[in-house]
């Protein structure tokens, strides 16, 4: 993988990267806590680069190798603004968002502000308050869930499923707050299979 900083309002954006710089696009996006960055989703890169996708993984502003910022800035609309930044200053018109937790928020919320930026979501337990506000969701989604997520329960899964228009979902036993990832193997064919269609 290689490592490549990404210039936004709120300073350098670190990313490691794998695939062709050609190649459709998929950002990444970690969760809230500072055990989160890039490598969050290092399970699942290698898999979508092969199946012909550039993977670029961020520390978000104030996480990991990117510039510090105060938290509380992250907890408002600047985290989906520079995520709208990241997709543009990498050079693409729209991306494929994956998210976890915090990041599947942002991705969420990215996804229903500015809808053409947005052309696919796979999220594993996304944190986003207004579940309503989903029902206008133009994206497909794929979204991952653990029946042992200690952080989100479980049962918000379905309360996503039943509100999302397009939504593929998958449970695990086991995973944790990391469904997808704990579960990569298996995930990783169903985000293929869900890219392809």
């Amino acid at each position: 993988m290689d490592e490549l900083f990404i210039p936004t309002k709120l300073g350098r954006v670190f990313g490691k990267v794998s695939g062709d710089p050609e190649a459709p696009l998929i950002l990444a996006i970690h969760g809230w806590s500072q055990r989160n960055g890039w490598h969050s989703w290092e399970p699942l890169m290698g898999p979508l680069a092969d199946a012909g996708y550039r993977v670029v993984s961020v520390d978000m502003p104030g996480w990991g190798g990117s510039d510090p910022v105060a938290p509380a800035v992250m907890l408002g609309p600047d985290a989906v603004a520079v995520t709208a930044e990241i997709v543009t200053n990498l050079g693409y018109e729209n991306a494929v968002l994956m998210g976890k937790s915090w990041g599947g928020g942002v991705a969420l919320s990215l996804a229903l502000s500015k809808p053409g930026l947005v052309s696919r979501l796979l999220l594993t337990a996304p944190a986003f308050p207004d579940l309503n506000a989903l029902i206008a969701l133009t994206q497909p989604v794929l979204m991952a869930w653990a029946e042992d997520d200690p952080v989100i329960s479980f049962d918000t899964a379905a309360k996503i499923t039943a509100v999302v228009p397009d939504i593929q979902f998958v449970g695990y036993p086991h995973g944790g707050h990391s469904a997808a990832q704990k579960n990569a193997v298996d995930f990783a064919a169903r985000a293929v299979a869900f890219l392809k269609q």
